[in-house]
């Protein structure tokens, strides 16, 4: 079973036992059967063109009165009941489940995209994302402070909306804010829990 989660940047592939990434280009598109969800527009076109491909956004049944929700945070939030759904890439994308209803949703700029509209702001103001710093004592220095920052205003807001409830992480930095959050845990694979929960429901195969 060949799944194809489909953005704006990266394809990612997934086998059933490992994931790798490709530009989302037309020519990085498998020519074997594949399962895909997409949020890249401009590969919508070649995308149904294809007879070996299958749309699989359709096919979830997933209430909410979120307007225009994209596929693939549908996909993440598809096998949780309850609990907060985090999906930490170049946006952080938080979703709340209640008893398998989806409750609404908020979004957050992520790491990277924090680090690069502080040099937009002034070339002083340089960040590492990937540095260990503590979040239980103030910054003594500029680059500390903005990623002090950067982080707390995320951990907070995912702190203030789990209320206690599990926490499930996904996407690129999602280890690094696992390090911080209670009651967490990071599934690098959980769109593509949600995509073979759909097919396994709809009795389809790719």
């Amino acid at each position: 079973m060949l799944l194809l989660d489909i953005g704006n940047t990266n394809i990612k592939i997934y086998d059933g036992k490992e994931v790798r990434r490709v530009a989302a280009h037309a020519r990085n598109i498998p020519h074997e059967a594949f399962c895909y969800i997409s949020v890249n527009p401009r590969l919508e076109e070649t995308l149904h063109l294809m007879s070996h491909a299958t749309d699989l956004a359709p096919l979830f049944d997933f209430p909410t009165h979120y307007a225009g929700i994209g596929i693939d945070r549908v996909a993440a939030c598809y096998t949780v009941e309850d609990g907060v759904v985090v999906d930490a890439g170049s946006a952080v994308t938080v979703d709340i489940m209640k008893h398998g209803v989806h409750q609404g949703g908020f979004i957050l700029p992520g790491i990277r995209s924090c680090k690069e509209s502080f040099v937009n702001i002034s070339s002083k103001l340089i960040m590492d994302p990937k540095k260990e710093i503590s979040l239980s004592t103030l910054p003594q220095n500029t680059g500390d402070a903005l990623l002090y920052a950067t982080l707390k205003s995320i951990l907070l807001m995912i702190a203030y909306h789990a209320r206690g409830e599990r926490i499930y992480v996904t996407g690129g930095d999602g280890v690094r804010l696992c390090e911080y959050l209670h009651n967490a845990e990071y599934d690098g694979n959980l769109v593509f829990k949600g995509m073979r929960k759909v097919i396994k429901e709809r009795g389809r195969s790719c």
